[in-house]
């Protein structure tokens, strides 16, 4: 799923399915015991993971489409992982 930042608005775009997959994810990882992740908080972290490793993950258009990088899929563990983690950034604050 993509999402745009227009520097020049300061806006962030989200496609308009976007709240409707949000939903739809949280439901397979209640289905295995996992916690929901709030929408913005997928966007948050998607963020911050591509601007702590912006020397791989700050692509041009073009580079992008051709990237080898492929969408890995997470499992309930690994999304239990971050929301622990979210959640204690969140208390350390």
């Amino acid at each position: 799923m993509r999402v745009t930042i227009d520097l020049d608005r300061d806006i962030i775009i989200i496609p308009d399915n976007f709240f409707k997959k949000i939903a739809e994810e949280n439901e397979k990882l209640q289905k295995y015991g996992a916690e929901p992740v709030k929408a913005l908080d997928r966007i948050r972290h998607s963020y911050e993971k591509a601007m702590s490793d912006t020397d791989n993950r700050l692509l041009t258009q073009s580079n992008a489409k051709t990237t080898t990088r492929s969408k890995k899929t997470m499992t309930p563990e690994e999304a239990q992982k971050i929301l622990e983690a979210e959640a204690s950034k969140a208390g350390n604050k």
